[in-house]
């Protein structure tokens, strides 16, 4: 029999999948009601194959480096090898990618605790860590590259707007984060009392969730190694950001690294909507926002937001089941497992 708050935690979770689903049906139907989508087909099979090689290139070696962003986090939870690190992010994208719920973080985490001694509550410190520091580095593009570059007037607001947004959502996760740290009987004491007041979850399961996030974070140090950190995050997002250049090039257009740059971080900040996996629908209407911003051609938009996110969807995919395969991990078995892990929130 199923207990009441794991009934209600399934319904929850079907109505996120169904929301997704809706958005990104929604944008889609937007997508093709807006563009001309036999002038969209005619950019499309312009684009040219040798293309794919470089911007390949340039998408895959940003997960080198984020595996060794990963390995330095990782450092006071325990010793990962660079290749393993780098593995198993690729196993969290294709779980995205495939999965509904976004449980690709889930998944990684798990896939880590698999095949090394690192405990679960100090992995899914570090990925938290990660995603704010990614975020705030998108935040910074938008921040220091929008002002420089040619905006149809009246287009900015829409990047402007989100990059405003996103930098009061990472900031404060960041302050967060901090405050966790320095102060941990604060935190443990405020959560107990918040949930007494605004019971979300039963307190126990609240008080209990928020001491393993405690413990995670007792392992995170403020030192030398952060810098490093920022670094290699800001490096991820160049390096990315090239496959974005290269692609606007395939596709014949006056556009420079600016633009590209702004492309990446307005697409990457807007896919954190809820969506179907694999960000399809999502995807594709940021980067048209985006191009109108910028006064590029919309069908032109659709193409090269079909070509790059297939090349990030396929390529993260294939190799992350590539390392499922070598670890002898089942896909299904990690899936039930991370919905488990989803219920005991």
């Amino acid at each position: 029999m199923v207990s009441e708050s794991g009934w209600w935690t399934s319904r929850k979770q079907g109505l996120t999948v169904l929301a997704g689903v809706a958005i990104s049906i929604a944008v889609l139907g937007w997508a093709a009601y807006r563009i001309d989508l036999r002038g969209a087909l005619h950019r499309l099979r312009g684009f040219g194959g040798a293309w794919i090689l470089p911007m390949l290139l340039f998408y895959l070696s940003s997960f080198l480096v984020r595996g060794v962003r990963w390995c330095l986090l990782l450092q006071p939870v325990g010793t990962v090898p660079w290749s393993t690190s780098t593995g198993v992010i690729f196993s969290g994208y294709m779980a995205n990618n495939l999965l509904p719920l976004r449980l690709g973080e889930i998944v990684r985490a798990l896939v880590l605790t698999r095949v090394t001694s690192v405990r679960m509550e100090g992995t899914l410190s570090t990925i938290v860590l990660e995603r704010v520091l990614d975020g705030l580095v998108l935040v910074g593009m938008i921040a220091f590259v929008l002002p420089w570059t040619d905006v149809v007037p009246g287009k900015e607001g829409v990047v402007a707007y989100t990059g405003a947004v996103s930098a009061v959502v990472f900031a404060g996760a960041l302050l967060l984060v901090i405050a966790v740290r320095l102060f941990p009987r604060v935190v443990l004491r405020v959560s107990s009392q918040t949930l007494e007041w605004a019971p979300v979850v039963k307190k126990e399961r609240g008080v209990g969730m928020v001491r393993s996030v405690l413990r995670g974070l007792e392992t995170l140090t403020m030192d030398r190694r952060l810098l490093a950190v920022l670094f290699l995050s800001v490096a991820v997002w160049a390096l990315e950001g090239g496959m974005f250049w290269v692609g606007l090039q395939a596709f014949a257009l006056d556009a420079d690294v600016a633009i590209a740059l702004l492309t990446l971080a307005f697409v990457n900040l807007s896919i954190l909507i809820p969506s179907a996996p694999g960000y399809v629908g999502v995807f594709q209407g940021a980067t048209i926002l985006a191009f109108a911003a910028f006064g590029l051609p919309e069908e032109t938009a659709l193409s090269y937001a079909v070509v790059v996110h297939a090349l990030q969807y396929v390529s993260a995919t294939a190799i992350g089941i590539g390392v499922l395969a070598k670890y002898g991990i089942s896909l299904a078995a990690l899936r039930q497992e991370s919905i488990s892990h989803e219920h005991s929130k």
